[in-house]
């Protein structure tokens, strides 16, 4: 099995329990820019040394190969992992969200290739897809078939149920098919963006992956097995550690609620 970045783990497990339990304590959907500051706070953690938050203008001081002047909500890079951030703290989130963040992640992404074409070969970078509404099924697909980690409210993220599945005692409470299909199809969906866009190794070129894993059934087979191990993981926290994943969602939510009162 692959392994898969304990920084994107644990960023993501934070942004779906900031959706799932912070938000409704607000009374209401948050601000923004209060969401996209309070997302963006989430990558002071270990392994993470450059950081970028929401406002800002490119990656890390360098700009687009198109010079657009692309505003992503956050980035953060280390040595072993990049998470891009973009949060919608808004009902409707929709495919053109997607995309348009795709467009930006591919826009950058040319021009680190083009100027560095080793250091960017070499690295990891996801882009995570933060949104404080559920995601419909349309959103969900599109993000698995184009490598974007999705967190909402309703689903644990990918990341966090493959890292799950690489503990050698997760099916002794976990499905052990459940388990296997996620390592076989979230894999897949969690590579970075580096195994997506291949950098050839002349570095002036891009090759985008094709991979029969990313096809509709495939899509369609992941959600269903993230849906299913979402709430068996769910069940298991709650009857074996009651409280755990609401004690963290508190002291989350109290950065909420101060970027929302500095908001109003």
């Amino acid at each position: 099995m692959r392994h898969i970045s304990r920084q994107l783990a644990g960023f993501s497990l934070d942004c779906f329990l900031l959706a799932r339990y912070a938000v409704p304590g607000l009374g209401g959907r948050p601000d923004g820019r209060a969401w996209e500051q309070a997302v963006s706070s989430l990558l002071w953690r270990p392994g993470i040394h450059r950081r970028q938050h929401a406002g800002t203008m490119g990656l890390l001081g360098s700009e687009s190969a198109s010079g657009a002047r692309h505003e992503i909500d956050g980035a953060g890079h280390g040595p072993t992992t990049g998470i891009w951030i973009e949060a919608k703290a808004r009902s409707g989130v929709d495919k053109s969200d997607i995309a348009v963040f795709d467009l930006k992640c591919a826009d950058l992404y040319k021009a680190a290739a083009r100027h560095n074409p080793n250091a960017t070969r070499s690295a990891r970078w996801w882009p995570v897809f933060v949104s404080s509404e559920p995601a419909g099924e349309s959103v969900r697909r599109l993000c698995v078939s184009l490598g974007i980690v999705l967190c909402d409210p309703l689903r644990v993220p990918l990341p966090v149920l493959l890292r799950a599945a690489a503990n050698p005692e997760a099916d002794m409470y976990l499905s052990e098919a459940l388990l296997a299909e996620a390592v076989r199809l979230f894999e897949i969906a969690c590579r970075p963006m580096q195994d997506r866009w291949c950098i050839s190794d002349c570095g002036r070129k891009l090759v985008l992956t094709l991979d029969a894993a990313r096809g509709a059934t495939a899509v369609g087979d992941a959600l269903f097995v993230q849906d299913e191990l979402t709430g068996d993981l769910l069940d298991y926290f709650d009857a074996d550690a009651p409280g755990q994943l609401e004690c963290r969602a508190s002291e989350l939510g109290e950065r909420l609620e101060l970027r929302a009162r500095s908001a109003a």
